[in-house]
């Protein structure tokens, strides 16, 4: 049963300092978008109502029950039309719900995070994919704690095409170049945002191991972030990619987004058509592999549980109806 934990009325004097009893309940009504009752009350410090409801992120959207679906369509390698066909609504809903979807992600990331004090060990790898045409490259740095599988951070940064082109290659790259300047590496930035990550979430006491592949990049800014507790680990990347690889964690994490994601699919019509959306979209699937997806089918255990982030296994519903925008005053997320 939901009790509320102060007055949502952010003037009112028990919105800052609630006392025990300074609601009283009146009754509930039957919203359209929902099949259960909603409770109503009133507070006995400023006279006025509120409901549940206002206590939930959605609170002003027209059809939250779409939000649920909506997430599980956009880890379920789906575009946004074909969401739009099966929810029964305007793409430009998906859109918009879409974007709605990777703000509460980033916000409930970073607020498990910041109680958060991660011993590691962690690996790193990068993977690539384009946006709008492949003359426009991106590399995904995406970093996890190895033995949970929680992704801990994500980034998106450009890249100029590289390796092997045939000459009628080289002429679109230098036509695509001419028209829109020459595309900027930012490998560097990106891996550097991840780290910046890493540091903010690591313990604060003894050494952050980090597993990677041999790039040199890895290991430089490591040091420089992390200074002297910082402790690459370096394995082959040529090695088989099995479970004995030493980096099967990450490149199982690696593959399951290109599986989850229709943009980071190697074959497919659903291109990204802008970074800033590939990066929304990461934080959507962090947010669903971190708290609502089990590790394996058989213990369901999430990487958030695992790490003791979290008490239980979280739905979708709840992670979405969760509310941060008061501040410290904030509701807690679900017990």
């Amino acid at each position: 049963m939901f009790i509320p934990i102060r007055c949502p009325h952010t003037h009112c004097p028990a919105h800052r300092d609630p006392v025990p009893g300074f609601f009283v309940r009146q009754g509930f009504y039957r919203p359209l978008c929902r099949s259960h009752p909603v409770p109503r009350f009133r507070c006995r410090v400023c006279r006025r109502g509120f409901s549940r409801q206002t206590f939930r992120a959605d609170r002003r959207q027209k059809k939250p029950s779409i939000n649920a679906a909506c997430l599980d369509l956009m880890v379920a390698c789906v575009g946004m039309r074909q969401a739009a066909r099966v929810l029964r609504v305007a793409r430009r809903t998906v859109e918009r719900r879409f974007a709605w979807l990777a703000r509460q992600a980033a916000d409930f990331q970073a607020n498990r995070l910041a109680a958060a004090r991660l011993a590691g060990p962690f690996q790193l790898d990068e993977l690539e994919s384009f946006e709008a045409n492949r003359y426009q490259p991106v590399t995904v740095p995406v970093l996890i704690e190895r033995r949970s599988l929680f992704i801990v951070a994500t980034a998106v940064g450009p890249l100029r095409r590289k390796g092997r082109l045939s000459p009628q290659q080289r002429l679109r790259r230098a036509e695509h170049e001419a028209r829109h300047g020459r595309r900027p590496s930012e490998s560097r930035q990106a891996v550097r945002r991840v780290l910046g990550s890493l540091r903010a979430a690591a313990a604060p006491a003894g050494p952050v191991v980090l597993e990677s592949d041999e790039k040199p990049l890895y290991g430089r800014l490591g040091r420089e972030l992390l200074g002297k507790r910082f402790a690459w680990r370096t394995h082959s990347a040529s090695a088989r990619r099995d479970r004995r690889n030493p980096l099967f964690p990450i490149n199982h994490t690696n593959a399951r987004l290109r599986h989850f994601l229709a943009r980071l699919r190697r074959r497919t019509w659903c291109v990204t058509k802008r970074r800033e959306w590939l990066q929304a979209h990461l934080g959507i699937a962090a947010l669903w592999s971190n708290f609502c997806r089990g590790i394996t089918n058989r213990t369901g255990t999430t990487p958030a549980q695992a790490l003791g982030m979290v008490p239980r296994r979280y739905r979708p519903e709840e992670v979405l109806g969760w509310r941060q925008d008061w501040g410290a005053l904030s509701p807690p997320p679900p017990a």
